[in-house]
C-alpha cells in the first residue's frame, strides 16, 4: 500500500506554509518522503510564489578605504612570473 498525496492535499499544505502553519523545512521534508526531490519541493513553493528571500549583507570594510577597484598582480608578482618564465620555459623551448 502506498502512501501518496492528491493535488487537494498539496493545495493544503502550500496554504499551510502560506499561513505559516507549517514551516518551509516540513514542507520540504514531507515532499521528500514521498519520492520527489528537495529542489523540485523547494521549485513548488517558489511558483506558489513562496520563493525563500536572501538574507541580507550588513557588509563593512575591515579597513578605511576598502572596497576599491581589485588589482590583479602586483609588481612583484609581474616580476617573479616573469623570471620563472626566462629560468624555466625558455631553455624547454630551445631543446
Amino acid at each position: 500500500m502506498g502512501v501518496g498525496m492528491d493535488e487537494q492535499e498539496l493545495r493544503e499544505l502550500v496554504a499551510a506554509v502560506k499561513a505559516r502553519r507549517v514551516s518551509r523545512r516540513t514542507f520540504v521534508r514531507r515532499m521528500v518522503g514521498l519520492g520527489l526531490t528537495a529542489p523540485f519541493a523547494t521549485q513548488l513553493l517558489a511558483s506558489a510564489g513562496l520563493a525563500q528571500s536572501p538574507a541580507p549583507v550588513d557588509y563593512r570594510p575591515t579597513h578605511a578605504g576598502g572596497g576599491g577597484a581589485l588589482r590583479a598582480g602586483s609588481p612583484n608578482f609581474m616580476l617573479a612570473a616573469r623570471t620563472h618564465q626566462e629560468t624555466w620555459l625558455k631553455p624547454l623551448a630551445a631543446k
